[in-house]
């Protein structure tokens, strides 16, 4: 029923599979939302219930614990998760694990989006610099690379970069919700954990419910 545009807002009610094309909005509102009943259309933020949850991604890679766990030079590894572009620009393991841990991001994006858990790393591509697509859509990281481990922040509108608020203590409790999503204080955030090294990514001010 939708196709591809920019708009403020969706309001959506009792959606069903399929009935949402690619599409990238300010908000999404859904009533009645279930696991699974969203398509494709990703979007600034998701409101369930009018509650807003901003779609953030994070992926942290330990790259000692890379190093052991993973070999990306054995034959059809790499073709398995990279286009033959990305392929091209693989240098070295970070450049592999900086690749991966873009679409690891982005795929929680889609996760939070869509409350569907199927991860297919095809489908996540390389585009420009810092910019990877699905499904037509723009998806914005931001990377902290160092020797030991690289740290990957995705979102959907690169204006949040300046909002958001990384921690890496992981001490920190959060609780899932009903969907499997971590939330700390009613708030969404997003966690990674690998190896010796845990993140979680939130917005710095956050207003769970918005104004009627």
């Amino acid at each position: 029923m939708m196709g591809a545009g920019v708009t403020d807002n969706r309001i959506v009610s009792d959606i069903k599979a399929g009935m949402m094309g690619s599409g990238v909005t300010d908000n999404l509102i859904v009533s009645d939302i279930k696991p699974g009943i969203i398509s494709t259309g990703i979007t600034d933020n998701l409101i369930i219930n009018n509650i807003k949850i901003p779609l953030i991604g994070n992926d942290i890679i330990d790259l000692r614990t890379a190093a052991v766990e993973s070999n990306w030079r054995r034959p059809n590894y790499l073709s398995k998760i990279f286009t033959p572009e990305e392929q091209s620009l693989i240098k070295d393991d970070k450049t592999v694990w900086w690749l991966w841990s873009a679409k690891e991001s982005v795929y929680k994006i889609i996760n939070r989006a869509t409350l569907q858990r199927r991860y297919a790393p095809l489908s996540i591509t390389w585009f420009s610099e810092n910019i990877f697509k699905y499904e037509g859509e723009k998806f914005f990281i931001k990377s902290e690379i160092t020797d030991e481990f690289i740290h990957t922040i995705a979102v959907a509108n690169p204006e949040l970069f300046p909002q958001l608020e990384v921690c890496k203590d992981p001490t920190i409790k959060y609780y899932k919700d009903e969907n499997g999503m971590p939330m700390i204080d009613n708030q969404p955030v997003s966690i990674s954990h690998h190896g010796r090294y845990w993140a979680m990514v939130k917005q710095k001010i956050f207003k769970a419910i918005l104004p009627v």
